[in-house]
């Protein structure tokens, strides 16, 4: 059995490999890394008191500032790099199921052993397809709750402090 889906890598089942590859080596890791460094600025700020909050964002002090627009640009680098990991992990069942239609197509007026060759390339194309998926669903069931919380934390961060500016509410703790 390894020996055939080694033999099939050289055909359809190369590209679901190839994407498989790129998305585990630079869409995970920008993903993670954006979903760390976002998660890095809000967490020690989401605590603080509101009006130090307000203090920070206007710059009394340099060094202590607080950027919203960095923190917004941040979040939409982290849903960018999220988003395309997405993409690209539903579509690798659909990449074999393609596999497979088009192997099958190509059994039309085949003989016997082509017949099983074709039938076991349209296989494969599947297993990959399914393996691929099920690995990146795992790495996606760890991306997914840090991607949320960012997001939670970022508009827990921003009502804050435009509750604070606008009515003028005072520290909540």
């Amino acid at each position: 059995m390894l020996g055939i889906l080694l033999k099939n890598l050289a055909g359809y089942d190369l590209i679901i490999l190839l994407l498989a590859v790129f998305n585990a080596i630079v869409i995970y890791p920008k993903v993670k890394q954006a979903s760390h460094s976002l998660t890095n600025k809000l967490q020690p700020k989401i605590y603080v008191p509101v009006s130090l909050l307000v203090d920070r964002v206007r710059g009394k002090r340099q060094e202590d500032k607080l950027d919203l627009n960095a923190l917004i640009a941040m979040r939409a680098d982290e849903i960018h790099y999220y988003s395309l990991f997405s993409a690209i992990n539903s579509a690798f069942p659909l990449l074999g199921m393609l596999g497979t239609i088009l192997s099958l197509l190509g059994m039309v007026d085949l003989s016997q052993q082509d017949v099983t060759l074709s039938f076991t390339v349209a296989l494969t194309s599947t297993f990959w397809g399914l393996v691929c998926a099920l690995g990146f669903k795992a790495l996606d069931a760890g991306l997914l709750p840090m991607v949320e919380q960012n997001q939670e934390n970022l508009k827990m961060l921003l009502e804050r402090i435009d509750h604070f500016e606008e009515w003028g509410i005072r520290d909540e703790t």
